[in-house]
């Protein structure tokens, strides 16, 4: 008969997520992992060379979520819905959300990059959403070379969004109602002006 796993790979990025969320990277050792999961230290190590390569996987899953939820909005010309998304997702699950948006990469990453596969992974995810981007941003047909409609496309879609979610999440309090009606009334009161760019995303791996 054929054992098993006892403990999946997504145990310990699951398990990664909530102990820096709960108490920032340097939480997440990998024999705190392992215990959080209720694994032996060396469980990890079989699924995980190092722990920078289970903080890059934690890492690139949360930020494929976070593209999930906001490039398909993205896709279909909808920066308010997308905008919209990104509370929605937040509320879902907290422990990701204060992860990804409450850490930077250099920290995670300050002793040792997470592994080539795992970089260029992150790269993919990267380009999916600025692709997304670019397609929602040129639907109004604005002029390419506009400065200023770039800067207020990225606040409108992503930067104001996660500055209103950062206190809460910082807190682990729900955030309230009145944070979609706020996004609502950005959009209404400053519409975006289509052009190409970037998108501004989650910091990326240095």
């Amino acid at each position: 008969m054929v054992r098993t796993a006892r403990f999946s790979r997504n145990d310990f990025i699951d398990a990664t997520m909530a102990l820096v969320a709960e108490g920032g990277p340097a939480a997440a050792t990998m024999q705190a992992i392992a215990r959080r999961v209720g694994a032996p230290t060396g469980s990890i190590y079989h699924r995980f060379d190092s722990r920078s390569a289970v903080l890059g996987a934690a890492w690139n899953t949360a930020y494929a979520s976070f593209v999930g939820a906001v490039a398909p909005l993205l896709r279909r010309g909808r920066p308010r819905e997308a905008a919209l998304a990104i509370l929605r997702w937040s509320q879902e699950d907290g422990h990701r959300a204060r992860f990804l948006l409450l850490n930077e990469p250099a920290t995670l990453f300050e002793d040792i990059p997470p592994p080539p596969p795992l970089r260029e992974e992150l790269e993919k995810l990267e380009y999916e959403l600025d692709a997304a981007f670019q397609d929602c941003v040129a639907a109004g047909g604005g002029r390419t070379d506009d400065d200023e409609a770039l800067a207020r496309a990225k606040f409108l879609i992503f930067d104001a969004p996660v500055a209103i979610l950062r206190p809460y999440l910082a807190k682990g309090s729900p955030v309230p109602p009145f944070a979609e009606r706020m996004i609502d009334e950005l959009h209404a009161g400053m519409p975006i002006a289509a052009t190409h760019g970037r998108a501004m995303r989650p910091a990326t791996i240095a």
